[in-house]
């Protein structure tokens, strides 16, 4: 035990294997990303249990979240490149930003850690397993949330466990996640634990294996709708994303064989050059890429609430469904991303956010579905679709999510991917979702209620035209999820009563007496 807990190395190696329990690794070996996962929640256990203080239980765990996040997040370097007024300080930064980045995400591992510290011997790997999943929860929506990577991210290439998902959400998920893959650490403690223990653990796994088969059974032969959406990655290097040059690709691109079938053309965030509801603009992409029955969905920056006296002005995210005889649809983009597209804390600090443009981006205010072809689908921009309990009215038929994937590295790309599956399984609906520089050649894709991608036919082009083009029918959606209905009420009702019957109020203040 003490060759474990105090040499360096296997700290580091399993620092790292942590790293490697997301996408994009776990695209390619699912398995081996599991294993991976239980091995470092094990390792954290150990640490925690051979602590000798709370302090030493926190510093162990920060260190190891550490090395695994920023393995993981490595992807959050890249925006610092695209940085117009770049300089070699600001290069320099990135390393730095993704540190603090990280130990900003390793603080909710760090807490679950302390909480296990001081949970009695026999209830601290229940209390590991719900500490950890309560604080991704936390992460969540703190300080307007970021639930990237979760553990329960490790199962969204092995549809069979990611089925759970229609039942009790992500985060309960992650409970089980836990739950169940820190066994080996059962195997080095007493034998009553592996006993009491043990027993759920089978239980659990075998419910499961069953529900999950059951599910994947029952929807293997889900019909599809009427409806034909051509999805259009131009795969546009960042810095060119404004060119007015890719109104003539994105034209070559839509025109491939059978463009006249198509009943909706699909284009990324920030697609378009032009803001589309100034100036006739929308008439110059429709006239360009759709035919004479089809609607488009194209993303641009749009402008409004213009003052002469002071020149401001505000600044939207914008998706758009544009038609034969204008824009139908429009919808500003709500959840919108800190540091990225607006400077939390403005007034404390006096800083720009990082991207392109000095201006804030304005938050939008409401979300409606719009209709084509008798099907009602609801919008989400790029970092919206990570959020899960997304209040889905019951009508709904399709997510729609445009993205710019451009802004990630590979790592960052695969992940935005991965969590778009457990939206559709979630709330048993296909998810229609053109990223802009996808990962690999992944292009956009329809993501079935199963959570895996459905293969579009894909049209090769002849010419030097870079882009991925791929054809669909959209699958119909099924009866309304209990997860859909119930959110992660139950989850957090599940949490409460979970500490409460652990932790007694006396507990509870000698915990708060040794924190402080």
């Amino acid at each position: 035990m003490q060759i474990l807990t105090n040499n360096k190395w296997i700290f580091l190696i399993v620092g790292i294997l942590g790293g490697f329990i997301y996408p994009p690794f776990d695209v390619y070996y699912p398995w081996a990303s599991v294993a991976f996962l239980s091995i470092y929640l094990t390792y954290m256990l150990i640490q925690i249990e051979s602590s000798t203080s709370g302090k030493q239980a926190f510093k162990r765990i920060f260190w190891l979240s550490e090395i695994s996040y920023i393995i993981s997040f490595n992807w959050l370097m890249k925006p610092f490149f695209f940085i117009p007024e770049n300089t070699i300080l600001l290069l320099l930064l990135a390393p730095l930003a993704l540190f603090v980045f990280s130990a900003f995400l390793g603080l909710f591992v760090e807490f679950s850690a302390l909480i296990t510290y001081y949970a009695k011997e026999n209830q601290r790997y229940f209390v590991f397993a719900l500490s950890l999943a309560f604080f991704e929860w936390v992460r969540s929506w703190l300080f307007t949330g970021f639930p990237w990577n979760q553990f329960s991210l490790v199962w969204s290439n092995i549809p069979i466990v990611l089925q759970m998902l229609s039942l009790i959400g992500p985060f309960a998920l992650t409970f089980i996640t836990v739950y169940v893959l820190s066994f080996p650490y059962l195997l080095i403690r007493k034998k009553s634990l592996k006993n009491i223990y043990g027993i759920s653990i089978i239980c659990i796994s075998l419910f499961t294996i069953i529900f999950g088969a059951i599910r994947i059974y029952s929807y293997k032969n889900i019909g599809f709708s009427d409806l034909k959406v051509r999805l259009i990655d131009g795969r546009v290097p960042q810095p060119y994303m404004s060119s007015r040059n890719n109104i003539e690709k994105y034209r070559k691109l839509a025109h491939r064989d059978g463009w006249k079938d198509i009943d909706l053309f699909v284009l990324s965030e920030s697609s378009s050059p032009y803001d589309l509801t100034n100036n006739g603009y929308y008439e110059t992409i429709y006239s360009n890429i759709n035919n004479d029955k089809s609607s488009l969905i194209v993303g641009f920056n749009r402008y409004d609430n213009f003052n002469e006296i002071t020149d401001d002005y505000d600044i939207y995210n914008t998706m758009a469904l544009v038609g034969k005889n204008g824009i139908n649809y429009i919808y500003d983009k709500q959840h919108l991303v800190p540091f990225g597209e607006y400077m939390p804390l403005k007034k404390i600090i006096p800083l720009e956010k990082f991207t392109e443009g000095l201006k804030d981006f304005s938050k939008g205010q409401k979300r409606e579905a719009f209709v084509i072809s008798n099907m009602k689908l609801l919008p989400f921009i790029c970092y919206e679709i990570i959020f899960s309990g997304l209040s889905v009215p019951q009508e709904i038929d399709a997510i729609v999510n445009i993205s710019n994937d451009a802004w990630f590295g590979e790592f960052g790309k695969a992940q935005h991917l991965e969590i778009a599956k457990f939206r559709a399984v979630e709330e048993g609906l296909p998810v229609i979702r053109v990223p802009n520089y996808s990962a690999g050649n992944i292009g956009g894709s329809v993501i079935s209620i199963l959570g895996d991608s459905i293969d579009g036919k894909i049209i090769e082009g002849k010419d030097s035209i870079k882009g991925i083009v791929k054809d669909f029918i959209i699958p119909v959606r099924i009866e309304r999820t209990l997860y859909s209905k119930t959110g992660n009420i139950p989850f957090i009702i599940f949490c409460i009563i979970g500490f409460i019957s652990i932790f007694s109020i006396h507990n509870i203040l000698i915990l708060l007496k040794k924190i402080k």
